[in-house]
C-alpha cells in the first residue's frame, strides 16, 4: 500500500529554512545525496521527511495547491514553547468533534507548519 515518503519544497534560503524546521519540528539535517542541484533533507525520527530544493526567485513563494504541512503528536506545551521560541508568527486551532488540537506557525517564505497535539 502507498503511503506518503517525503514533500519537496524549494527555498531560496535553505540554511534559514533548515533552522526554522530545526527550531519548531526539532528536526535535524541529514545526508543528502551527492545530486548536481543544492538542497538540504531533513529528517524525523531517522527518516528523511522534507526535501529541500534551493532556488533562486524574488519574494515568497506564492500561494498555491499546497496549503501547509502537518505533523503529529506533539506534547502541547513543549511544541508551543519552540514555536514561541522561533519568533515566527502562529495561531492555535482544533479539529472538531476531536481530541487533535493544533498550532499552525507561519515559517520563512511563507511555508505553513501545522504542529497536531492531543487536547
Amino acid at each position: 500500500m502507498p503511503h506518503l515518503d517525503h514533500v519537496n519544497i524549494t527555498v531560496t534560503d535553505g540554511p534559514r529554512m533548515v533552522r526554522f524546521l530545526e527550531q519548531v519540528l526539532e528536526a535535524k539535517e541529514g545526508p543528502r545525496p551527492p545530486f548536481d542541484f543544492p538542497g538540504h533533507w531533513i529528517y524525523l525520527e531517522d527518516r528523511p521527511v522534507i526535501h529541500l530544493g534551493v532556488v533562486q526567485r524574488s519574494g515568497d513563494y506564492p500561494e498555491g495547491m499546497v496549503n501547509h504541512i502537518a505533523f503529529g503528536v506533539y506534547e502541547f506545551q513543549e511544541a508551543k514553547a519552540r514555536v514561541e521560541a522561533s519568533g515566527y508568527p502562529w495561531k492555535l486551532a482544533g479539529i472538531p468533534g476531536t481530541p487533535i488540537g493544533q498550532i499552525f506557525v507561519t515559517g520563512p517564505e511563507g511555508l505553513v507548519v501545522e504542529i497536531q497535539y492531543r487536547r
